[in-house]
Formats: structure tokens, C-alpha cells, sequence
């Protein structure tokens, strides 16, 4: 299941590699892309119960980062 999100809250490349790397290691995680220029993030992931755990990453990370849901989805 592939879901396609907005951003916000990351500051710069080497955050956006570090947070695409810390989600990739989430159990049932296909693949993430993190796109820091067009401020998306694509997720290949098992099941939407994954999704909550790349929440929790993504709110703890740095000051937080918040993924805004594209319209469609």
C-alpha cells in the first residue's frame, strides 16, 4: 500500500535522510521516499496499523514532524 503525504517540520537534507532512515527500520515498512525539495514523503507500507508507528517517529523527530495528507487519499 503506497501513501503520499506532504510535510512539514524538517529543516534540511541530511534531517530528511535521517528520518527516511529511522522509518525505514519500522517493522512492516516496505520503503520510504522522502522527497526535502517538493516537501513529500511516499510510503510503501504492509498495513495502515503501520502507519501510527510512523506517526510516533515522525513526532518525536527533532522538534516534530507533521504529514499532511494529500487530498485524494
Amino acid at each position: 500500500m503506497v501513501l503520499n503525504y506532504l510535510f512539514e517540520g524538517i529543516d534540511c537534507i541530511n534531517c530528511a535522510t535521517s528520518l527516511e532512515n529511522k522509518l525505514k527500520k519500522i517493522k512492516g515498512v516496505n520503503n520510504v521516499n522522502i522527497n526535502y525539495f517538493m516537501n513529500t514523503i511516499d510510503l510503501d507500507i504492509e498495513n495502515m496499523d503501520v502507519l501510527q508507528d510512523i506517526l510516533k517517529v515522525c513526532d518525536k523527530f527533532e522538534g516534530g514532524v507533521t504529514l499532511i495528507s494529500i487530498e485524494g487519499q
